[in-house]
């Protein structure tokens, strides 16, 4: 018997002499071992992808599905002015489409549109509602005969017979807003130290200043130097005006080295005064 032998990795054929003759048998073999770890890595990875996608179908579904319409608006908040009722009516027309899906903008908007609406978060309140929180415009002053202005100089224009009593009343061009509101803060710094409080900031279309303050006068420091010539006013007030306020209607502080008085028809005094 001749065997031969071909080894190269892969088959062993072995030879051998038969009465019909040679005859050739395969002999494979054995199989590499399945690598499991390969497999199971990707069919983690296979079922994450899965997941996901079908999470994200789900959403998509939830988002426009009518099983889950809003129901409901809510509104909580610190406010006195808002008219709750108002509110929920002004943007119950885009509560609509799903819990998900509502557009929230407008939604804010609407109810944003609301003259005493300063602000409005809005919270969805699974599975059905949305909840808002109202933040109120806080008032600080009259603009012009028309407006309010809040704390953060901002104007609102809500009706007349909602503006509140005891407000100063400040006036200017447009967009003199914030101008208007830190020179009114100034001065009410300064004749607070005189006893005083200002009733009315005025800015004219010329920019020059008027201040009407709690006893009746007007103080008018034209278009330049004005802290100066406030600071002079407050000078000449406390030195030699005090005892003659009731008497007074305007002082004017549009002079370099002085001023000039106009006095209640009647009462005019006479006196001598260095400034």
């Amino acid at each position: 018997m001749e065997d031969f032998r071909k080894q190269h990795g892969e088959t062993v054929l072995i030879a051998r002499k038969s009465s019909r003759g040679a005859t050739r048998i395969p002999v494979r073999q054995a199989r590499p071992p399945i690598q499991w770890k390969y497999w199971l890595r990707y069919g983690v990875a296979f079922t994450l992808v899965a997941g996901v996608i079908g999470c994200g179908a789900y959403l998509d579904q939830v988002e426009t599905s009518p099983m889950f319409p809003i129901l409901h608006v809510t509104v909580d908040g610190d406010f006195s002015h808002v008219d709750r009722k108002a509110l929920v009516e002004a943007v119950t027309p885009y509560a609509i489409g799903g819990i998900m899906s509502v557009n929230v903008a407008k939604l804010r908007e609407a109810g944003e549109a609301i003259p005493w609406v300063k602000e409005i978060q809005v919270k969805r309140v699974w599975p059905d509602s949305l909840h808002l929180v109202v933040e109120e415009h806080h008032a600080i002053a009259l603009w012009g005969q028309d407006g309010l202005m809040n704390d953060e100089g901002k104007l609102f224009f809500p009706t007349k017979a909602s503006f509140p009593d005891g407000l100063v009343k400040l006036t200017g061009p447009k967009d003199s807003s914030r101008e208007v509101v830190e020179q009114y803060s100034e001065v009410s710094r300064l004749v607070a130290t005189l006893g005083l409080s200002v009733k009315e900031v005025e800015m004219n279309e010329r920019r020059a200043w008027t201040i009407k303050l709690s006893n009746g006068m007007n103080v008018m420091l034209g278009r330049t130097d004005s802290e100066q010539r406030l600071q002079r006013f407050a000078t000449t007030y406390k030195k030699l005006l005090q005892p003659y306020q009731e008497d007074i209607t305007a002082v004017d502080m549009r002079y370099t080295n002085g001023l000039s008085v106009a006095w209640v028809a009647g009462h005019k005094h006479d006196f001598n005064g260095t400034i």
